[in-house]
């Protein structure tokens, strides 16, 4: 994805809440911490099977439901190891929707 794309009304997803969407055939999902908004790959590296959807968050990431990996929403890094890291995306509000757009460097 090289530009970003409306994926959401920004009354879809209040504080708080988080919503599955696909782009471009990949599943990803948007969370809501507060008024900031986080997209992060829906699929745990680990056995790609678990739904990060369905994670608990924690701070400013979230934990695998199934075996508790947590990824940062800023860096995709993984806390088991940077062979677990997974894909975040740059999001961007305007004019009440929510854009989807390139993955966010690593840094």
């Amino acid at each position: 994805m090289t530009e970003f794309i409306e994926v959401a009304e920004l009354v879809d997803i209040p504080p708080g809440e988080r919503k599955r969407i696909e782009v471009n055939g990949k599943q990803i999902t948007l969370f809501n911490l507060e008024g900031e908004f986080f997209a992060i790959y829906d699929r745990c590296p680990h056995k790609r099977t678990a739904p990060l959807l369905r994670g608990m968050l924690d701070g400013q990431g979230v934990k695998c439901p199934n075996h508790g990996y947590r990824f940062d929403f800023k860096t995709g890094q993984c806390d088991r190891g940077s062979e677990w890291d997974t894909k975040v995306y740059q999001v961007k509000v305007e004019n009440g929707k929510i854009f989807i757009g390139p993955e966010r460097n690593k840094d």
